[in-house]
């Protein structure tokens, strides 16, 4: 079995058992301030995992399991979430500028502050907390996605676009 080891800024690595980060068991991980900018966690299970302030630019998440993780304070800006769990997340002050989020659960998280500015949003449940303090200019969602209760998207600078068949 190969060794990959996750760098972080914090000094403290992680090593992780596998071949690829592919549906790698993350979960219970602190990879705070981590360097996966780029890195492929599809179906990677990092739920209940410390992400504060990780680079994770243009890394595919797709499919991840993120519930009740922290991504406070994170850099995801081009990743993609796409299916991803997100459940009970923390996202506060995080930047996703142009994350696609196509198809995400992001019910229970906590994203006040966070910057979701040209994001992908088709399909996604944005039942989230705090989302009408989040940065929304730009994003694209449809009308199959799911918002709070009284929460207007146009009105954040959300482009809802008609559901593709």
């Amino acid at each position: 079995m190969v060794m990959i080891v996750i760098r972080c800024e914090t000094g403290d690595d992680v090593y992780v058992d596998a071949e690829s980060l592919v549906g790698a068991n993350l979960s219970r991980q602190n990879l705070h301030r981590a360097l996966l900018d780029g890195q492929l966690l599809r179906g990677a299970d990092l739920s209940d995992s410390e992400l504060r302030s990780a680079w994770m630019e243009g890394a595919c998440l797709e499919q991840a399991k993120l519930m009740r993780s922290s991504l406070a304070a994170c850099n995801a800006s081009r990743a993609s979430f796409a299916k991803a769990d997100l459940r009970d997340a923390m996202m506060r002050s995080g930047g996703f500028q142009e994350a696609d989020f196509t198809g995400a659960d992001l019910r229970g998280a906590k994203v006040g502050g966070a910057t979701f500015a040209r994001a992908t949003l088709h399909g996604a449940d944005l039942r989230c907390e705090g989302l009408e303090r989040a940065e929304l200019a730009g994003a694209r969602a449809d009308t199959l996605t799911r918002w709070p209760d009284g929460f207007d998207p146009a009105a954040q600078g959300v482009l809802v676009e008609p559901a593709a068949n």
